[in-house]
């Protein structure tokens, strides 16, 4: 095999694309750049983000995304837009794409990233990206749930000479290096005694089938939001935005469900997206009412990673320390949670003025 040729990053011409239509006219470029570089998910796709836009955006945001093409072919692309304050003085927000939906509603879109051709040098994109965020003339930058290795973590870390500490872990189980032999003593014990409660009642464990997915579906929220509400919270599937999103998403795209039945009812179910290396853990719902002792969630979770078929059991973002999802014999990865104030003046100002009028009311 040869080594792969660079391409060179100084010929690349940069486009700003303000508007959905120019989104969508970039959609399978996107989609190509996406699927060739392995360390990007489903949560940076068009299909996730075109989704979220066409059920979140708002008429007051401004669409500021970074195309970078060499010979009318895509290279690179920074996804983000601007939030723009209502009042004075009118703070600029550059989001993701697929972030900064209301907070009660949130799709947990992670991992987002600028996107780089590996035929391109990285460096020097984020060299040019730089100057380009710089002429937005913006106010501060929320970035969720990003790897502390991201493109975008190197960008602000350089241009603003700002201390990026990681705030929370990826926990991740690489398939490979995994057995049930790795895990804890106390862990192992867990699962057999739930194992053996569930045997007890002739449970069963399965990957659900595609037409029984909305069925299992509709339970799932059931469930999720009886647990949420008897904490006297809403739970994020009271909200029609967010059902819509995902009964939107389920229509075209990639997702799997795993379960524990009992007499052909689901007991415990776990969503899941999924793309050529990962499975990513999404959503989950169990009936608590009626087996609140039986580790349904501990125990769905060990067997949908023995049983899954990807390089990767992803659990993505969690709490640095004290998760429960550290029991599972996972890997860690630092990941940020970016909230950098870039006028330090103009946001002392609207802090100010919000605390005022909070205090006032």
């Amino acid at each position: 095999m040869y080594p792969i040729k660079k391409q060179d990053s100084n010929n690349i011409e940069w486009q700003i694309i303000d508007n959905y239509h120019g989104l969508r006219d970039i959609e399978e470029q996107w989609q190509l750049l996406v699927d060739k570089s392995p360390d990007l998910t489903p949560f940076s796709s068009p299909p996730w983000i075109l989704n979220w836009y066409n059920n979140y955006w708002q008429k007051s945001w401004e669409l500021s995304t970074f195309a970078g093409y060499i010979n009318n072919k895509l290279v690179a692309i920074l996804p983000c837009y601007i939030q723009h304050s209502s009042r004075w003085p009118y703070i600029k927000t550059v989001y993701p794409l697929g972030q900064g939906e209301p907070e009660e509603e949130e799709i947990s879109s992670e991992y987002c990233d600028i996107i780089i051709s590996k035929n391109i040098e990285a460096e020097k994109v984020l060299a040019q990206l730089q100057e380009k965020l710089i002429a937005l003339e913006i106010d501060q930058i929320r970035w969720n749930a990003t790897l502390e290795n991201s493109h975008i973590k190197k960008l602000l870390a350089q241009l603003f000479k700002y201390e990026l500490t990681a705030t929370h872990t990826r926990y991740y189980v690489e398939r490979s290096k995994w057995s049930l032999q790795s895990l804890s003593k106390n862990t192992r014990s867990q699962y057999k005694r739930s194992i053996n409660q569930l045997n007890k009642i002739n449970a069963i464990f399965h990957w659900v089938e595609s037409e029984h997915h909305e069925k299992y579906i509709v339970l799932l929220i059931e469930y999720h939001q009886k647990r949420w509400n008897s904490q006297e919270k809403e739970g994020a599937f009271s909200h029609e935005n967010f059902k819509k999103f995902h009964g939107k998403y389920r229509e075209n795209n990639s997702f799997k469900i795993s379960a524990i039945t009992v007499n052909g009812k689901p007991i415990a179910i776990n969503y899941y997206f999924y793309d050529e290396n990962s499975l990513y853990f999404y959503q989950s719902g169990w009936d608590s009412e009626h087996y609140s002792n039986f580790s349904l969630g501990f125990s769905l979770h060990l067997w949908s990673i023995e049983n899954c078929h990807y390089k990767y059991y992803d659990f993505m973002m969690g709490k640095a320390k004290d998760s429960y999802k550290e029991k599972f014999g996972v890997q860690q990865k630092p990941m940020i949670n970016v909230d950098m104030t870039i006028n330090t003046s103009k946001i002392f100002i609207h802090k100010l003025i919000h605390k005022l009028t909070h205090f006032n009311q």
